[in-house]
């Protein structure tokens, strides 16, 4: 959103606050959920499932939740899901977790695709963000934030993880579950003001020496 301010001055208090809402769930409110369940993908060894549908008034938030019978070879669990490359370590496309959303309206995002900061937001194009995950080598829940809120009609979740014998799957959810889920969330105090990030002193220097003169 501002990362093409070169030598320009940083975001004002307004387009953080912006953003952090846009890019994340905001943390005056406690969810409603959708009570959805959604199978994804299913083989005799692996399993991959949405979880955890939950509501806000700006997003939503879900979990996916991806089971192995037994320890794959190669790169841990939560690196196959992951949407950014490893330093040193490539992974073949065939190998990875790719997972998509396509809202009714066209509208779609995946994990080979980041968030678009860098560019003006009107609010309106689909951010999908991956957030905190937890798991082992057989066991792994990774959520994930979407915004805005889906307009009337089904959202479709695209799986695919060839190597693990599930190809490319559509499954959908009725977009008014999870707006129904907004609905019921529960504002618990007015948003607010993000914190100023002030830059911390610079360190003191001894009285003489190299240190002391350097520039």
């Amino acid at each position: 959103m501002w990362a093409d301010r070169r030598g320009g001055a940083g975001p004002t208090p307004e387009e953080i606050e912006r953003w952090q809402r846009r890019t994340s769930a905001p943390d005056n409110e406690l969810p409603g959920a959708a009570g959805v369940l959604l199978l994804l993908g299913h083989t005799d060894d692996a399993a991959v499932a949405v979880t955890q549908v939950e509501g806000f008034s700006t997003g939503w938030r879900f979990t996916l939740a991806v089971r192995l019978r037994r320890p794959r070879p190669g790169p841990h669990l939560h690196m196959l899901l992951s949407r950014r490359a490893h330093l040193g370590l490539e992974i073949p496309v065939q190998d990875r977790l790719l997972l998509g959303l396509e809202y009714p309206d066209g509208r779609r995002a995946s994990t080979l695709r980041d968030e678009p900061m860098g560019r003006p937001d009107d609010g309106a194009e689909l951010v999908f963000r991956q957030q905190s995950g937890s798991g082992d080598d057989r066991s792994h829940d990774q959520s994930y934030w979407v915004s805005p809120l889906p307009p009337p009609g089904p959202v479709t979740f695209v799986l695919a993880w060839p190597s693990a014998g599930l190809p490319e799957t559509r499954t959908g959810v009725d977009g008014a579950a999870i707006r129904a889920a907004a609905g019921q969330a529960r504002e618990l105090w007015a948003p607010q003001p993000p914190e100023e990030h002030l830059e911390p002193p610079a360190p003191a220097r001894p009285a003489d020496g190299w240190f002391a003169e350097e520039s």
